[in-house]
């Protein structure tokens, strides 16, 4: 089975894809298509943007080759240092050795690697290509929605989406904005607006395609967040997946305070005010907006999704 796990940066896709990559049979792959994850993201990136808008019927050698290895589980060992040291080390070679090398690797990988009987892809940069993916794939789909305000509360205190517009790349211009009739922010927007308005640029590319698709599953990070075991037993078994233990374990930790995905911390914005006490870590992330922005900050991103067709995706649905 093959499954495309999808949504903004700081969806719960993170989160979600740990959780049914511990399912019977399944390996997760992260970010294939990630600039800064995966060399062939990068490759990828260099030629059609960080977030390509590639028609159904467009041919593309590149995003082809990047799917078909993802789809099969990736690159053996990719969270491994030592893996990612090595594509760093690829990607600064001359373009040319570059690029047959990488495109030799990742066929001959694709088409010996040993294949999981599941494989759960997670990325947040197909928004725009999803239908691609799907016409050549046939994954089963689950996209992440979540609140854009704690969306953007999120990507604010990362600094995501805030030093460049989205809507500014080539294709996702012509073929999203401009139907849209939008014009993107100038220079002097501030960063809220600019994480503000790449958010509700990314929340309706993912909800066009959920109401194209309405076979695809959309499942809600704010729903798992306030009851998560249920839930992600629920998406699991909709998704044709055996639980098990481990993925029982990992929810369940994954609520303590203390717990992070990666390793890492997270920064605080500096007008955020403390969290909550005596409440799941997770059941307070449906509400981090208000704590990491202030109202100010919250009037003004409010405003700028106002300005997207966001509909039931929209803040006022939460």
């Amino acid at each position: 089975m093959r499954v495309l796990l999808t949504g903004t940066a700081r969806c719960g896709s993170t989160w979600a894809a740990n959780v049914l990559g511990r399912a019977e049979g399944a390996q997760a792959v992260f970010e294939p298509d990630g600039p800064a994850s995966d060399v062939l993201g990068a490759m990828v990136a260099a030629r059609l943007g960080s977030h390509p808008a590639l028609p159904p019927d467009q041919r593309s050698f590149w995003y082809r080759q990047l799917w078909d290895l993802a789809f099969v589980g990736g690159w053996p060992m990719a969270r491994a240092e030592s893996v990612r040291a090595a594509g760093r080390r690829v990607s600064r070679m001359p373009k040319g050795v570059r690029d047959g090398l990488v495109a030799s690797l990742a066929m001959g990988t694709s088409q010996l690697r040993k294949r999981p009987r599941n494989v759960i892809v997670k990325s947040v940069n197909s928004t725009f290509s999803l239908d691609w993916i799907a016409q050549r794939y046939a994954p089963k789909m689950v996209i992440m929605r979540r609140n854009p305000l704690n969306t953007i509360s999120s990507c604010a205190v990362l600094g995501l989406y805030a030093k460049r517009n989205i809507g500014d790349l080539s294709a996702v211009n012509r073929l999203v904005v401009a139907p849209l009739g939008m014009t993107t922010p100038g220079d002097e927007a501030s960063e809220v607006t600019r994480v503000a308005w790449n958010v509700g640029l990314l929340t309706t590319g993912l909800k066009q395609a959920a109401d194209r698709h309405p076979e695809w599953i959309v499942a809600s990070h704010d729903a798992l967040c306030l009851d998560p075991l249920p839930k992600f037993k629920a998406l699991t078994r909709e998704l044709g997946l055996g639980w098990t233990s481990a993925m029982e374990e990992y929810v369940t930790k994954s609520d303590d305070p203390s717990f992070t995905v990666f390793g890492g911390s997270q920064r605080v914005h500096p007008n955020a005010a403390t969290s909550t006490t005596g409440s799941s870590r997770r059941s307070e992330a449906t509400t981090q907006f208000a704590r990491r922005l202030t109202p100010a900050q919250i009037a003004e991103a409010r405003a700028v999704l106002a300005e997207f067709p966001l509909g039931g995706w929209g803040p006022e649905a939460y």
